[in-house]
């Protein structure tokens, strides 16, 4: 056998050889083109590469993750105003540092109770006061108010009713107008004398008894002189009856 039909079957094994090495780059290159389509294929959306899940034969249940919040995308407004879609709550709230602190019973601003119970005690006191010292002010008033009429009977008596017995000039016509009046003043002498006892304190008292005894003297000196009347001296005596009994009602009407 010639040297070149020895060689003639190492060239055939080498070139299987080369065929076999050809086909093998060409298939990782084909595996190659069809990656990298399928990479360029998955990040013409959202730039997420989306790669299938494995398959298991066996299920495992797996914990529940928290889903990430959803990323903003710009708005086609531009870079200036970018509007978000409201987020789930991820992550703890947070709250606001500047919350109004909670009431402190034991603050100022609160109330003892002793100081309530002393406003009570004292609207009690001043309830207890008024009832007892309106009454007396009112029964002190209506006094004083009785007294002035008293006192206006009493100048009645000065200044018109002696005036006239005095111009009556007999004794008979002096007895018959003292008969007319004689009553009302027996009146204002009652009058005085009740209002002695009901007087409210020892000062107006005394001014109803000093009123009501010149009242009395003046009644009873008029009386005497009507029992033995004497015509010459008959209109000085009820003159000096007369002023007496004005010096009387004068005092009584400064001690008011």
């Amino acid at each position: 056998m010639s040297d070149e039909q020895r060689g003639f079957p190492a060239v055939t094994l080498q070139c299987a050889a080369g065929h076999r090495r050809t086909r093998r780059a060409t298939a990782a290159t084909t595996a190659t083109a069809v990656l990298l389509a399928v990479f360029l294929t998955s990040c013409g959306g959202d730039g997420s590469v989306d790669l299938p899940a494995p398959t298991r034969s066996i299920s495992v249940g797996q914990p529940s993750r928290t889903a990430s919040p959803a990323l903003p995308t710009p708005s086609s407004g531009g870079l200036g105003s970018e509007s978000q879609a409201p987020l789930g709550s991820v992550g703890p709230t947070s709250t606001p540092t500047d919350e109004a602190p909670a009431s402190d019973p034991t603050d100022g601003s609160s109330v003892p109770s002793w100081v309530w119970w002393l406003v009570v005690g004292l609207a009690l006191v001043a309830g207890v006061v008024a009832l007892v010292l309106v009454p007396r002010v009112r029964r002190r008033r209506a006094w004083e108010a009785e007294l002035t009429a008293a006192e206006n009977e009493t100048g009645w008596l000065v200044r018109e009713f002696l005036p006239q017995l005095q111009a009556a000039g007999s004794a008979e016509v002096v007895a018959g107008v003292w008969q007319v009046g004689a009553g009302r003043v027996t009146l204002v002498e009652d009058q005085l004398t009740r209002m002695e006892s009901a007087a409210p304190d020892d000062a107006r008292a005394n001014r109803a008894r000093v009123l009501r005894d010149a009242v009395r003297a003046a009644r009873q000196r008029v009386e005497i002189l009507l029992r033995s009347p004497d015509p010459a001296t008959l209109p000085g005596e009820l003159a000096s009856i007369a002023t007496q009994l004005s010096v009387s009602l004068a005092a009584s009407a400064r001690s008011s």
